[in-house]
């Protein structure tokens, strides 16, 4: 009887070591997968896009609007879309060479206005920073052509691409673009989302628009991602392989 009781009380023991060592290596993959996470995080918000305003921003965007009157402060829709006409225009007037700033090296609107040249992606920058100057919301978007899935064009190294604006107005988000003074402006005025035009190049239908937009991308088929700056890492700091992201304009391509 007292043999039997010892046996059942060391099998017990072994299945309470079993249960034991269970939790803990479960409680270690836990530790560890938090731990990865909270390292992954760190290491993508190291390499976030920076979109704050600095005193640098601050001194050198007035030189872009010499006689650009600032918009009311209550301002109309109509008074938007002059202001952002304004802005494009003068942007494209300082920056009118198409040299792209070089890798590895800042990009902002000081960088641009010395340089007095640049590429989309380069004036894009200095219309965005601009604008959010002057209290408007934006989103930098990344076009790329494709001519089979998303994925594939994202993944393609080399395919035509173009980087523009969408900026928030009363009317809704309105496409900037950042080498000619064009504007996704609809035959009735209001703006016409990129989700539109893109419809629009596969053949699914959208706003008319009141001009054709200059840049042959827009009108073949084409993917776009909010909050991607670039695939390589190598337009804003610490410039390496990682692609240079906003996190929160990211997010706009589930919610919109």
């Amino acid at each position: 009887m007292n043999e039997a009781r010892s046996a059942a009380l060391e099998e017990g023991a072994r299945a309470e070591g079993t249960q034991a060592a269970r939790l803990s290596r479960r409680a270690r993959r836990l530790a560890a997968t938090a731990l990865a996470c909270v390292l992954a995080a760190a290491t993508l918000g190291y390499h976030q896009v920076d979109k704050t305003l600095t005193s640098q921003d601050i001194a050198y965007i007035p030189r872009f609007l010499d006689g650009v009157p600032p918009p009311p402060p209550a301002r109309s829709y109509e008074d938007e879309v002059t202001f952002i006409a304004a802005v494009q225009r003068a942007v494209l007037r300082m920056a009118p060479g198409n040299d792209g700033l070089p890798f590895d090296r800042a990009r902002e609107p000081k960088d641009l206005y010395e340089a007095r040249t640049g590429l989309c992606f380069d004036r894009s920058r200095a219309i965005e920073k601009i604008l959010l100057y002057h209290g408007f919301e934006t989103r930098h978007v990344s076009l790329y052509a494709r001519s089979g899935s998303s994925l594939k064009a994202l993944l393609t190294p080399g395919i035509p691409f173009h980087a523009v604006t969408e900026v928030r107005t009363g009317k809704g988000w309105l496409v900037v673009d950042s080498n000619a003074p064009w504007l996704s402006l609809g035959v009735d005025g209001l703006p016409v989302p990129l989700s539109a035009i893109a419809g629009a190049a596969t053949g699914a239908g959208g706003t008319a628009l009141a001009t054709a937009p200059p840049d042959p991308i827009y009108k073949n088929p084409f993917t776009f991602v909010y909050g991607l700056y670039s695939r390589h890492g190598r337009f804003y700091a610490p410039y390496n392989a990682i692609p240079d992201v906003h996190f929160r304009e990211l997010a706009h391509n589930f919610i919109n």
